[in-house]
């Protein structure tokens, strides 16, 4: 048993009859890069979606229906309001639809780096296809938000706006997994 690993190693060939030594199995640093990003876009479209739920649950959406300022301020004056402060995150619709917007243009720029990282890269046809439509789903879901909010959320566009983040969330975690370890291996 011990002799099978280098001896699989040492006789595998690519398609060009090279010879692939162990040291050319390794994920290049730019792929493991990308996979750990990719991570990080999946937990960030978690934890997005996951302050939309307070958004819907608070009617949120309902108080400032301005886009990108708060009623023509930037920081909106009523932010943090509740004793203790930690309610405000979950109580405090302000807060909430203050947060879920953080969190979205943070994930809506975590996808671009995602996507301009990958433009290098020779990566596998899925793999290539799922960042392309993270990217484009991400805008498509920015959009639909910021549209939900300025008509003051209509029920048919919330609920576009709720399925796109279960389409945006399974599209994260799918690229992250296609850039997993035992799938990459081969590839340069």
């Amino acid at each position: 048993y011990k002799t099978k690993i280098p001896i699989k190693a040492v006789v595998s060939t690519q398609s060009t009859g090279e010879l692939i030594l162990p040291a050319q199995h390794a994920v290049s640093p730019a792929l493991q890069s990308l996979r750990r990003w990719s991570g990080g876009v999946a937990g960030l479209a978690f934890f997005t979606a996951l302050s939309g739920a307070f958004v819907a649950g608070l009617d949120a959406g309902l108080v400032y229906n301005s886009y990108p300022k708060f009623a023509d301020r930037w920081i909106p004056s009523d932010l943090i309001v509740f004793s203790p402060t930690w309610k405000n995150f979950f109580e405090n619709t302000t807060t909430v639809q203050f947060d879920h917007r953080i969190l979205g243009h943070s994930l809506l720029v975590a996808i671009c780096a995602v996507w301009v990282m990958s433009r290098p890269l020779v990566l596998p046809r899925r793999a290539a296809l799922l960042t392309n439509a993270l990217m484009g789903m991400g805008w498509m879901q920015v959009g639909l938000g910021v549209s939900t909010l300025l008509l003051h959320v209509p029920t048919w566009l919330a609920a576009m706006h709720q399925q796109g983040s279960l389409i945006l969330l399974t599209l994260a975690t799918w690229l992250h997994h296609e850039l997993g370890k035992k799938r990459m291996k081969l590839v340069k």
